[in-house]
């Protein structure tokens, strides 16, 4: 579990907690064809059936206040077999004094320590015995707690709720010190992440000081470590009562049983006195942009920009958004076609519009390749914002703007938390407290968006002089429009994304780990077996599941081993093929695939493992239309290869800079040995320089056969239209005669230590372990158990995270598993923490005193009792979205286990009994042949690095 902070957070929330993607409009027709228009304007009249199918989804929304103040949303969801309770306050860091920053995410955090009932850990516990799961957020302006169970158990976090609402304690024995460890920890371990340094840069520019914005959510370190318990009490006690709060329950409830008991256990909690709000404070008209630079630790350059906009709720709100999605999201907006492919100046751009309680804040980001030059890309910015509000958008770029947001919210009920969240943070803003009109009005709005609306509202408040900009600079690059040509060769898992890492959580909330989970009591009555397999003449697996609920169709397709066949002398490869799939193909350019798509706001992606699209009912045929002949025909273009080969490049030599990056490809290179698992997926910078297209081509031709394929699909369909329709597809696509690859068994474990110091790093990122094991081994279900025993548990109920985490306050983030990565080839036991450099040989220790205590004695029945209820209690959450059920069908057939492995896996983990776990502890975790890999700023022994003066 984690407790984090948010940033600015618009009212377009709902679109942005479930990932922006598909909605309706046109199906496959001409435009699928071999000269097809490259961008067809979508079908308008389709908007407003959208808006009212979206609307819709609060029909049932029902709304009460009890005498208390206390705000009631009730949702039932038929069917829906999870619940999720939330509970919203209207409290956030815009309402802390200046001098006292971070205390409301300071106290989100310790809203989990307990109360005059509850001791340290008895929530988390709770939580893990019904099989839930809970966590929490802190944003400017709420803070929101959240728990999700099974439905037939979700009435355990209202008793837990209601008492914490005005009981909790704040002092030493509820831990209140061990958790300002925590907080520092993740607020230093914020800062090793690109644009984190750079948002709390911006802040001080947009807003004076005075002004309820112009502090970072997670607050101030020399604040956080003065806070004392007294003055978080005093925030508690000003801050936390019912007529500042509101409780949301969505999903397969009774509503009048519910507020029932809602109202026993609330109603006869007193209203509080609340103090008046913060006013809004704004610096005086700018005459020329506010501007910072500063060195960063990373090795891009990074531009951030920002303009004070308005408030939530406002007429100006809704085209924020939609001149957001035109700015900046995906590969038709403006900022992406100039700056990443038409200029190659950029391997990232985002925009966000970050309205709130007071006016907020629209911003836009761009990380620049390497070397490349700062004051064009600055240039090239404005003058797409310059054009934005002197020139109307053509009628194609409102529609598909339109069509992403409202496509969103209706995506978005698939999963019963979103929907909650959306319920719960619209209910914390002025103007909020009617949920349904409140959405309503808004999807009205965004339907009624005009092309003088965007220009106006362009013309008003993106104005170069009224921006502040902040740049992020490498020591290298120097002064505007230098070049820097320092490469490293560390890899990155994923590009990371400013937009993402404002609204989404900063930490692991650790969701259980494993692959598959079973159906247990409580977990409904959900099962794969209706699926339906079949194998195509050419090889290809095709799985399908029909789910009517919604007017949806999902698919994964997954081509195994290809990592495997990608040639040493060839690495990065099949990075650089999978991200060339979607930039032309043998029908259409890359342009026309990312407009096709766009325009009804469904979502394609492509990966050198293969493809998957998600799209509304409609436009099914377009979507597997683009997914096979992205797959089948790529054309691999010599514009786009060298764009995407200088990405990877920039890619390549920024993560070189990544404290936990290093750490971990380190540890995985030792790990692994000759084995391709410890390569990096980015290749190195030497190699990939060379890469031709015709390597991408025999690359692909080697790897992406239908044999070696197996599609997922999901969603409102018929099976057996469904499977001509992808036969037709696939005719043309030729098996391999290839047998599965042959490839170097990783080395024996030895153990060792492996320390780099990094002066610049604000923590230390730890990786300990060993080879692990593979799927098929017998041994698995039992380590599930003991992972959920040792360091995968919900909350902070294993050992590792209840000890180092929770009760000493060592790290923010703290967690080990062995079976999370068994694959088809081994994976590893793996175990991680960030902590401070002067905690690094604590954390040693504690983390090897842990490992070994499991394999000297056996857990207690509790423990290992209360790990199976949550893995056997907690199977509805692998099935809550489409996207899900596909990913679980297709390890079902990665790894050969029948689609009714559910019934296997309830019977197996039942079974564990502690003496199982220890058993398991001892054979397969050895600490005597442990690798341990940290980088920080410590030194080879692993003492604290002294600080430069």
């Amino acid at each position: 579990m984690s407790r984090f902070a948010l940033g600015l957070f618009p009212l377009v929330a709902l679109a942005l907690v479930v990932p922006l993607t598909p909605t309706r409009g046109e199906s496959l027709n001409a435009a699928t064809a071999p000269g097809g228009t490259a961008d067809p304007k979508p079908e308008s009249n389709n908007d407003a059936e959208l808006v009212k199918t979206a609307q819709g989804m609060f029909k049932d929304l029902k709304t009460v206040t009890l005498d208390n103040g206390l705000r009631v949303y009730l949702l039932p969801v038929k069917g829906a077999p999870v619940v999720t309770t939330m509970v919203a306050y209207r409290v956030g860091a815009a309402d802390e004094e200046k001098d006292q920053t971070g205390l409301s995410h300071y106290l989100e955090h310790l809203m989990f320590k307990g109360t005059a009932k509850l001791v340290p850990g008895d929530i988390d516990r709770a939580t893990q015995r019904n099989g839930g799961r809970n966590n929490a957020y802190t944003s400017e302006d709420m803070t929101v707690y959240h728990f999700d169970f099974a439905a037939d158990r979700w009435e355990a976090a209202l008793d837990i709720e209601a008492d914490r609402m005005r009981n909790i304690r704040i002092d030493e024995k509820h831990e209140f010190e061990q958790e300002k460890g925590a907080v520092i920890s993740e607020l230093a371990g914020n800062e090793d992440s690109p644009w984190d340094l750079e948002y709390k840069a911006m802040l001080p520019l947009l807003w004076p000081k005075a002004s309820p914005y112009s502090h970072p959510v997670i607050g101030l370190t020399e604040h956080v470590r003065g806070a004392t318990a007294e003055i978080i009490k005093r925030h508690y006690d000003k801050w936390y009562h019912p007529n500042n709060a509101s409780i949301i329950v969505v999903g397969g409830f009774d509503a009048d049983a519910a507020l029932a008991k809602i109202k026993t256990l609330f109603g006869p909690i007193p209203k509080g006195e609340l103090p008046p709000r913060k006013k809004p404070a704004f610096y005086p008209e700018r005459k020329e942009p506010a501007r910072k630079e500063f060195e960063s630790k990373f090795d891009v350059p990074r531009m951030m920009v920002g303009f004070n906009t308005v408030a939530v709720g406002t007429p100006e709100d809704p085209v924020l958004d939609v001149i957001q999605d035109i700015l900046a999201s995906g590969k038709t907006s403006r900022l992406y076609r100039k700056l990443v492919e038409d200029e190659r100046i950029a391997s990232e751009v985002s925009a966000g519009n970050y309205a709130g309680r007071y006016p907020g804040w629209f911003a836009l980001n761009v990380e620049l390749l390497q070397g490349k030059d700062r004051k064009k890309a600055e240039e090239l910015t404005f003058a797409e914002l310059e054009k934005l509000a002197a020139e109307p958008i053509t009628d194609a770029e409102l529609a598909r703007a339109r069509r992403k947001i409202l496509a969103s919210y209706l995506f978005s009920r698939e999963s019963v938390h979103s929907l909650c969240d959306a319920i719960a943070r619209t209910s914390t803003y002025p103007g909020g407290e009617d949920v349904g009109k409140f959405f309503q009005d808004y999807l009205d709005r965004v339907l009624k968006v005009s092309k003088d609306d965007i220009q106006r509202v362009a013309k008003q408040y993106l104005v170069r002089k009224q921006s502040a900009i902040v740049w992020s600079i490498p020591k290298e690059a120097g002064k505007l429009g230098t070049r820097n040509t320092e490469r490293g060769t560390e890899e990155v898992k994923a590009k990371p994304n400013f937009r993402s890492a404002l609204r989404a959580p900063h930490s692991a909330l650790r969701a259980p780990h494993s692959a598959l989970k079973a159906d247990a009591p409580g977990g409904g009555a959900f099962s794969l077996t209706a699926a339906k397999r079949v194998v195509l003449p050419n090889g290809l697996t095709v799985i399908l599941l029909e789910d009517h609920r919604l007017p949806i169709v999902v698919a994964s397709l997954e081509v195994a081993d290809v990592r495997l066949r990608e040639p040493l002398d060839k690495l990065g490869v099949a990075t650089l093929t999978g991200n060339l799939l979607e930039e032309g193909s043998a029908k259409h350019k890359g342009k026309e695939i990312s407009a096709l798509i766009e325009n009804t706001g469904g979502s394609l992606s492509l990966s050198s493992s293969g493809g998957s699209f998600r799209v509304l009912t409609p436009d099914t045929d377009l979507g597997l239309g683009l997914l096979f002949e992205c797959i089948q025909t790529p054309s691999f273009p010599e514009d786009a290869l060298e764009r995407m080969r200088e990405q990877q490049l920039s890619a390549i030599a920024d993560a070189e800079t990544q404290p936990r990056t290093k750490a971990g490809r380190l540890f995985y290179s030792t790990v692994y040995g000759k084995h391709p698992g410890g390569r990096p997926a980015l290749g190195k910078k030497e190699i990939v320089e060379k890469l031709t297209a015709a390597d991408c081509k025999a690359f692909h031709k080697l790897t992406f056969a239908p044999n070696f394929a197996t599609i997922a699909v999901v969603g409102d369909f018929k099976a057996d239209e469904m499977t001509k329709k992808i036969e037709a597809l696939t005719k043309e696509w030729k098996k391999s005669d290839l047998g599965a690859p042959e490839v170097a068994a990783p080395p024996k474990p030895t153990g060792g230590e492996q320390i780099v110091g990094d002066p610049n790093a604000a923590q230390v990122h730890v990786y300990i372990g060993q080879v692990g094991v593979t799927r098929d081994n017998p041994d698995y279900y039992k380590l599930l158990v003991m992972d959920n025993v040792l360091g995968t548990g919900p909350g902070f109920t294993d050992r590792l995270s209840s000890n180092l985490r929770d009760r000493l306050g060592l790290a923010y983030t703290v967690n080990a598993t062995i079976a999370s990565s068994a694959g088809k080839q081994p994976g590893t036991f793996v175990g991680f923490v960030g902590t401070f450099p002067d905690k690094f040989l604590d954390v040693k220790f504690g983390f090897f005193k842990e490992v070994n205590k499991l394999r000297d004695e056996e857990p207690s029945k509790q423990e290992v009792d209360d790990a199976k209820k949550y893995l056997l209690g907690s199977l509805p959450f692998r099935f809550t979205t489409l996207s899900g059920v596909a990913g679980e069908l297709l390890a079902a057939e990665r790894y050969g286990l029948g689609f009714d492995f559910l019934e296997k896996y309830r019977k197996e983990v039942e079974a564990v009994t502690p003496a199982d776990v220890q058993a398991m502890a001892k054979k397969h975790l050895d600490p005597k042949t442990f690798l341990l890999v940290a980088v920080g700023a410590i030194s080879k022994d692993g003492k604290p690095l002294e600080k430069k003066k």
